[in-house]
């Protein structure tokens, strides 16, 4: 029996070259609302979403990202930003990126997660207020070239899973 969602995380991967092609509304649509569904500690949902669709704006969020160029040339890109407040809002964020890739990826659309500090000028240039730090800005596009679907350089699962306590083999 196949599953649909085990086979987009078996087959996903960063896309940093996309073809000039726009997403229809209705995917980005689902996109950013997979963000919205995910789960957060106590349903607080300390996050907050900017979607960017216009080409000059997301020039100058690629300029605006050390590692993330390539979001100029991405047909959107989503800012994904969580209350400083919050305990829980880094890794409420990440689950709700992790659920707009995986979404993405099932549309046929290409992402990968940029960021990682330092984006206070993206904060200030989408206009999110101070109480909100900015986790990632991810670009979405129609990949430029084919991917190996499903070829990736993971570590044997034996290094990695245990069963019950550490070093026990997953059987």
């Amino acid at each position: 029996m196949t599953n649909a969602v085990f086979e987009t995380v078996r087959t996903v991967l960063a896309v940093r070259e996309f073809q000039d092609k726009p997403i229809p509304d209705e995917v980005l649509r689902r996109i950013v609302e997979a963000g919205h569904l995910s789960a957060s500690a106590s349903n607080l949902q300390p996050w907050h979403f900017v979607l960017v669709t216009q080409r000059e704006s997301l020039r100058e969020l690629g300029g605006l990202v050390a590692h993330g160029p390539y979001i100029a040339g991405a047909a959107a890109a989503v800012v994904v930003a969580c209350d400083k407040k919050s305990a829980f809002g880094i890794s409420d964020a990440s689950r709700a990126i992790q659920s707009m890739i995986l979404v993405a990826w099932g549309d046929g659309v290409g992402s990968n997660w940029t960021g990682f500090g330092g984006l206070d000028g993206v904060r200030k240039r989408v206009g999110l207020p101070d109480a909100y730090e900015v986790l990632a800005v991810v670009p979405f596009g129609y990949p430029k070239r084919k991917l190996g679907l499903g070829k990736k350089k993971r570590k044997p699962l034996a290094q990695v899973i245990s069963a019950e306590r550490f070093g026990n083999p997953l059987a």
